[in-house]
């Protein structure tokens, strides 16, 4: 492969605008202001605020902005790409930035609900709350 093809292929996620633009959790709709509240997750949309087992947690607004896209589709599989258009719609970086914002958000959901997102192989990923 040529140097000049690498660049080309490359050259967009270099001149993209970075991912730090206002986001919505809901691709073309406003979330509802209020609680959504799938045991053991608690998202406080107006507020921007997550709990899990009634703990607060600090998060990026990234990755709020991902799980609440996660949490209000309980159950949904989705593709990197559908995840990236939703959360990050202006943003146009590697599908592996949703590895790395999944993975941070699972070591923050702690060791006993890593397993509320899921991957889905060969699609993507989902939200599981507990039955």
């Amino acid at each position: 492969m040529s140097v000049h093809r690498l660049t080309s292929d490359k050259l967009h996620i270099i001149l993209a605008p970075p991912c730090a633009g206002p986001t919505v959790p809901v691709a073309g709709a406003q979330p509802p202001a209020g609680e959504l509240a799938p045991d053991p997750v608690q998202i406080d949309t107006a507020a921007r605020t997550v709990s899990i087992d009634g703990r607060q947690i600090d998060i990026p607004r990234l990755e709020f902005d991902l799980l609440a896209h996660l949490v209000l589709h309980p159950r949904r599989a989705f593709t990197r790409q559908q995840l990236m258009a939703a959360v990050w719609p202006d943003c146009r970086s590697s599908d592996r930035t949703v590895d790395v914002h999944i993975a941070r958000l699972r070591r923050r959901l702690g060791p006993g609900r890593r397993k509320l997102i899921t991957t889905v192989f060969g699609i993507g990923y989902k939200y599981l709350p507990t039955p």
